[in-house]
């Protein structure tokens, strides 16, 4: 029988321990029902671990710290990681450095909870990329959407700016050695004017600030017009 370890984790009834790959409680966004976001979604888990059959893809042979191996679960057949967050109880977390499998499945799960309110979305909204807005979340995970005013392409990194105050409004930044998992300079530069949605921890660096290292992190949505003003 599979073991709910916690809300990350799988204890397999041969033992061997998964990390849950690629989600994370929705509680991450949103402070104030953490606890209650985490019994949600353990208890989901349960279920799905106790009516279906697991099937584990293990996205590397080496273990995580506490001895887990990273994994995309199936229940069913069905994707453990998108049936959670199209049930607005898990948002898509990006891996760090190689790209996660059927992670554009569990975007589109997240987008599509949000949209009909599912879960823990039902009064929820994303905030838009402005200080006010982004400014209490510095330090912490964030999704946000907005608009790229401009894109500065420098020979140590690209700047995404979300205004015209380069030094107190919300900025992204690629590093130089990053821009090609991204398409290159040319690609970046063509999201000026473009509606994006990017999720990460922010920094303070004259503004909130939010450093893209995997294309994971970046959704481009919709042409919003010239400057980045939507029609």
């Amino acid at each position: 029988m599979t073991e709910v370890v916690d809300v990350r984790t799988l204890r397999l009834a041969e033992g061997t321990v998964i990390r849950i790959a690629g989600i994370e409680p929705i509680g991450l966004l949103f402070d104030d029902v953490e606890d209650e976001t985490e019994a949600a979604l353990k208890t989901r888990i349960a279920e799905l671990a106790l009516e279906k059959v697991i099937a584990v893809q293990p996205l590397t042979e080496e273990t995580d710290r506490y001895g887990r191996i990273p994994a995309m679960v199936a229940a069913g057949g069905a994707l453990l990681q998108e049936t959670l967050a199209s049930e607005g109880l898990a948002i898509a977390l990006p891996a760090e450095n190689d790209p996660l499998p059927c992670f554009d499945r569990i975007l589109a799960a997240e987008a599509e909870a949000r949209g009909r309110r599912a879960g823990f979305w039902t009064e929820r909204r994303l905030p838009e990329a402005f200080p006010s807005a982004l400014s209490p979340r510095i330090g912490r995970f964030a999704i946000f959407e907005g608009n790229v005013e401009s894109v500065r392409n420098r020979r140590v990194r690209t700047y995404l700016n979300f205004g015209n105050v380069w030094s107190a409004d919300v900025t992204a930044e690629i590093e130089a050695a990053d821009r090609e998992s991204f398409g290159g300079e040319l690609p970046l530069a063509e999201l000026a004017g473009r509606r994006v949605r990017l999720r990460g921890f922010l920094e303070e660096r004259g503004g909130p600030a939010i450093v893209l290292r995997s294309p994971m992190q970046l959704e481009v949505l919709d042409f919003t017009g010239a400057g980045g003003k939507a029609p």
